[in-house]
């Protein structure tokens, strides 16, 4: 019995890294008006996750987040923001990022991944996430 205990405890842990879980954050850097909000959605999407971001509106290199998903997914996102790499053609990236303990649900957020397509994005814009 004692034999099988680290199997069976290795399995549950696989099993709770899949868990659906939610991160909130901050970023800020060259965040607006460079679709960063539509680049972090749609690769929140290639991903499974449901997402949502907000623009600052007293900050314009500042956009607020929320990924709720698959953990290791979340976690893949989120190291690619904080990698600082350009986002996608326009120059979008993020100079920092804020983890926050909690946040606003992803369908609270002005983008998300329920309405990412109603809205009129201008086009030419080529997505890395």
């Amino acid at each position: 019995r004692d034999l099988h205990y680290p199997l069976r405890r290795q399995r549950q842990m696989c099993i709770r890294d899949r868990v659906s879980t939610q991160s909130t954050g901050v970023v800020r850097g060259k965040v607006q008006k460079v679709m960063f909000r539509q680049t972090l959605i749609r690769g929140a999407m290639k991903r499974g996750l449901r997402a949502g971001a907000t623009n600052s509106s007293h900050d314009k290199t500042e956009v607020s987040f929320t990924l709720k998903g698959d953990n290791s997914k979340i976690q893949e996102i989120v190291d690619f923001l904080k990698s600082g790499a350009k986002m996608n053609s326009w120059g979008a990236c993020v100079s920092s990022l804020t983890e926050l303990k909690s946040g606003k649900e992803f369908d609270k957020h002005q983008v998300t991944t329920d309405n990412v397509d109603s809205f009129n994005w201008k086009g030419g814009v080529d997505m890395y996430l």
